[in-house]
């Protein structure tokens, strides 16, 4: 969604408040909210802040494959020097 991340954010912004209103009796509150194709931490962070649940992203595979994986504390970069048997 939008041209890039800045893009999307505000679309999220704009968008989020409007899945939080019921509607025709159905509480969209409860409903899970998925995102496609995230690709920076910058979107993931701000996707998650505007109140999407899951996403689907190839972002922290990507990251992983070359040792780094995301906390809450920020990234973590490991790297296996030894390995044992």
């Amino acid at each position: 969604m939008g041209k890039n991340s800045q893009e999307l954010l505000e679309l999220l912004e704009w968008m989020m408040p409007l899945l939080n209103e019921d509607t025709g009796g159905v509480n969209r509150r409860k409903k899970p909210r998925h995102l496609l194709g995230i690709a920076d931490e910058p979107s993931i962070l701000g996707a998650v802040r505007n109140g999407i649940d899951t996403l689907d992203s190839c972002y922290p595979t990507r990251l992983s494959r070359h040792g780094t994986l995301l906390s809450r504390d920020g990234k973590v970069h490991i790297k296996v020097s030894h390995l044992y048997v």
